[in-house]
């Protein structure tokens, strides 16, 4: 009895040791929960994968695969895999070409980027309004499905293209096939074609109304955009359109491995049947059906040498690279322009072992120096 009397104190000394800890434990969460504190933002989430542009997520199920350009899908969706990336106008830095983006028509979204190079000789050299450069109207290329005038590689060989020439320069923006299918790119491409010819006589467009010089008019373009230069040029001579405004002409055409096709095989071009198969198919997905693969819209050598003759320029210079599937039909429209009886000039300019439209891929190869220095050359000749 007496030893359990002794133990009560020391029961009691560890009862008060535990209120206190749990008193103090209390008193550090009001603390840390009632207190206000700085607060800092929280660490932001890892980056997810970019969903597509084109939101076709969720639409799979594939319609038409035009790899490695797009791909649509059965709900209409469309996703393009190359040529969507922009850069914007200004000065560039490397050669001193100014550009700037111009609207043609607000109704359809026609627009173009425009190139001016910069003025020669110290302290300005020329007058800034003196007439004098040759006005090119630039076509890209890209199928008629992808690109823009506004995506690096066409901004850049622009850039340097009008430096070297020394031209005044229009780059179109027109319509991409499948949502908007031929004759789209070519409508909009001769309403490109007629306001430069409007704006270089006596229009707004100070670029063109005082430096132009629309006595050397010029059409150009690589691939699909080479395809559209000789189809401008076989508009403005057809009697079946009005002609360009006020009457202009066009001294030359500048095609860069241009894009043209047909049925039967020609010279050294493919017999594989699957290619030529491809190639038919993807045709007729730009245009919608509309035209067949001996239209003379993608195959000149099936017009008349007559129609042929109509081409309203006064040269053309075709070049072709080596290992390009449009090779063959490069060369043969360029005999037989020759052999029409059409009356211009023709020049022929190759590149061997080399594929389609190389130089863009590869500007700084010596091929592709030697391609932009005959290019500039041929534009800036008088």
């Amino acid at each position: 009895m007496v030893s359990k009397m002794k133990r009560l104190p020391t029961l009691a000394k560890v009862a008060l040791l535990l209120l206190v800890l749990l008193l103090l434990l209390a008193a550090t969460l009001l603390l840390i929960f009632l207190v206000p504190r700085r607060r800092t933002a929280p660490l932001p989430p890892a980056a997810a994968p970019p969903a597509p542009a084109d939101n076709c997520s969720s639409d799979r199920a594939v319609a038409f695969d035009f790899s490695p350009f797009l791909v649509q899908y059965r709900g209409g969706c469309v996703h393009r895999m190359d040529g969507t990336a922009r850069v914007p106008a200004g000065v560039d830095a490397a050669t001193g070409v100014v550009s700037k983006d111009v609207v043609i028509d607000h109704a359809t979204g026609l627009g173009a980027r425009m190139y001016l190079p910069p003025a020669e000789g110290k302290g300005g050299g020329r007058k800034e309004k003196q007439k004098d450069l040759p006005v090119v109207v630039f076509f890209h290329g890209g199928a008629f499905v992808i690109m823009t005038p506004f995506e690096p590689k066409y901004h850049d060989y622009l850039n340097v293209l009008v430096a070297r020439a020394r031209v005044v320069a229009v780059s179109v923006d027109y319509r991409l096939a499948p949502e908007h299918p031929l004759p789209a790119a070519y409508d909009d491409s001769w309403a490109a074609l007629n306001w430069a010819v409007k704006n270089a006589g006596a229009g707004p467009e100070p670029w063109l109304r005082d430096r132009g010089n629309l006595s050397r008019l010029f059409l150009a373009g690589d691939s699909a955009g080479a395809n559209i230069a000789h189809n401008m040029a076989m508009r403005a001579g057809d009697v079946n359109w009005s002609g360009l405004e006020g009457g202009a002409g066009v001294l030359g055409v500048l095609l860069l491995d241009p894009y043209f096709w047909g049925k039967r095989p020609v010279g050294a071009e493919t017999t594989d049947p699957a290619t030529r198969r491809r190639y038919e198919a993807t045709w007729s997905f730009v245009c919608g059906g509309r035209y067949g693969i001996d239209d003379p819209l993608i195959n000149p050598l099936a017009a008349p040498a007559w129609a042929l003759r109509r081409l309203a320029c006064g040269r053309v210079a075709v070049t072709t690279s080596g290992l390009d599937d449009f090779e063959a039909r490069g060369e043969a429209y360029a005999a037989a322009l020759n052999g029409s009886g059409w009356r211009g000039e023709v020049v022929r300019y190759e590149t061997a072992g080399e594929r389609h439209v190389y130089f863009l891929d590869q500007p700084g190869s010596p091929k592709s120096a030697r391609e932009l220095a005959f290019a500039a050359a041929y534009l800036s000749r008088g």
